[in-house]
């Protein structure tokens, strides 16, 4: 175990923030929410930018709960880069490098970092030159220069246009497998924990309402808030199919849409027979359809537009949550 957080609270005038978790080393970890959920926060006590009420931060065995943050061996990368726009995209990194190097051994190191970030060539060139992307790819560079224990991601890619995201998500992927380095990123967007994470700890108001592997807590979310803040779809009232209380939780692309009107599953599926067609949406590959079964609005997804206004829905019982 790399990092433990052991009881860790911070609080504020009108926000208090709880958390327990660890993360191994060479882990890729997510930490997923929405605005105001404190997650920012929590990488800031891991950071030491901000200080605890209660409980410990521990780096490979040892605590480092006041330790200064020129100390923890940490490094972090924000939205806003913080470069230094007086000096050269080479000069901004060997900066961060240990001041025991030699100016051979920190040239070596930084043209092996803007090779490994995608910006060979770049040394020379002016901050106040780059793209935001490119700029983002600098200050990440910088600071794996300083060869931390750990790298803090604190949403480097939110200011970035959605194809540049994607690109950017993947280098940063394509970096951690290279060097084994162990990852915290915080990010609003699903999509790009989804895609980038080994494990994720999604929050809600100051509390830790999830960890797992991003596959597992979007099709079997443990709560109705990792079930509806994870992706799109539906909760059906037990009751609208006579199976008592509570609710069942499916994804969109759980539904099979059955335009036969003798649709009969047995006990695979569960049916729900006569929904109205309210909506389609084309995206792309497939057909967001939107559904009224008894009153209550069902999400599906299907790689054909439906013909007809009245269709039976189809939904494997194994893919039904509970709540």
């Amino acid at each position: 175990m790399l990092l433990e957080i052991d009881g860790i609270r911070k609080s504020y005038k009108d926000f208090s923030l709880e958390a327990s978790f660890s993360v191994e080393e060479g882990e890729f970890i997510s930490i997923l929410g929405p605005s105001g959920c404190g997650k920012s926060t929590l990488l800031a006590l891991i950071a030491g930018l901000e200080k605890p009420d209660a409980g410990r931060v521990v780096l490979d065995g040892k605590e480092i709960t006041g330790m200064e943050i020129q100390k923890r061996g940490i490094g972090i990368v924000f939205q806003s880069y913080a470069l230094f726009e007086n000096m050269s995209v080479g000069k901004n990194i060997t900066y961060a490098m240990d001041k025991k190097k030699s100016g051979k051994e920190k040239k070596e190191g930084m043209l092996a970092l803007l090779a490994l970030v995608g910006l060979k060539g770049y040394e020379k060139r002016n901050v106040s030159s780059l793209s935001g992307g490119e700029a983002q790819r600098v200050a990440l560079a910088r600071s794996l220069a300083a060869e931390p224990r750990m790298l803090l991601l604190d949403e480097p890619l939110s200011a970035l246009d959605a194809p540049m995201r994607r690109r950017l998500r993947g280098k940063i992927r394509d970096i951690h497998d290279r060097l084994g380095i162990t990852i915290i990123h915080v990010t609003h967007d699903r999509e790009e924990a989804y895609a980038v994470s080994d494990r994720m700890i999604v929050m809600n108001a100051g509390k830790i309402e999830g960890i797992g592997r991003a596959e597992e807590m979007y099709k079997r979310p443990d709560t109705p808030f990792l079930a509806s803040f994870l992706g799109e779809g539906t909760f059906l009232s037990k009751k609208s199919v006579s199976e008592g209380d509570g609710y069942y939780f499916f994804r969109p692309e759980s539904v099979l849409i059955s335009e036969n009107e003798g649709t009969d599953a047995g006990s695979t599926y569960l049916v729900l027979k006569n929904a109205k067609v309210m909506g389609i949406e084309f995206q792309g590959s497939s057909y967001s359809v939107k559904l009224n079964y008894n009153g209550e609005m069902v999400t599906a997804l299907s790689n054909t537009r439906p013909r007809k206004e009245y269709v039976n829905l189809m939904i494997m019982r194994n893919f039904l949550n509970i709540f």
